[in-house]
């Protein structure tokens, strides 16, 4: 029961049931808000899809030097937003989040990235939407990519 409430609105059927064929419990992570639980005063852990999502949001805003072990593990995306903003740098953030996530996220299939021009906040809305392999459950992925400096 505890681990419907972490799967959103969006990866339920049509007929609000979840899918047979979702594990549950198959993959966990912990929160990087470390925010308690108010029932427990404990750090609840994400389970299943919000593991994936996490883990899929944490590939696109690694750099590559960020990981001491594996300095080849990461994406140069934030090192794109200094470019002018035009249609050439979002092809090129674009491609570079389906290189990180295809390769080093072998859980996801089907990676399909939007990005869309947030002028108002001086940063870019990205979505990027796949499925998961062994649920075969389709599900997304939305954040700003905004600049540090």
């Amino acid at each position: 029961m505890a681990t419907t409430k972490s799967i959103a609105k969006s990866d339920y059927n049509v007929n609000g049931t979840l899918p047979r064929n979702v594990v549950q419990n198959a993959y966990g992570d912990i929160p990087l808000s470390f925010t308690t639980a108010p029932n427990i005063l404990d750090i609840r852990p994400l389970t299943d899809i919000e593991a994936i999502r996490q883990s899929v949001r944490n590939l696109v805003l690694t750099n590559h030097p960020d990981r001491p072990f594996h300095p080849e593990l990461g994406c140069s995306v934030t090192s794109k937003l200094f470019d002018n903003a035009d249609i050439f740098t979002a092809i090129e953030i674009k491609d570079e989040i389906l290189r990180v996530v295809s390769t080093y996220e072998p859980r996801v299939k089907d990676i399909n990235v939007e990005i869309f021009d947030d002028i108002d906040r001086n940063s870019l809305y990205v979505t990027i939407k796949f499925s998961i392999k062994q649920a075969n459950i389709a599900t997304e992925v939305s954040f700003y990519l905004d600049r540090i400096r």
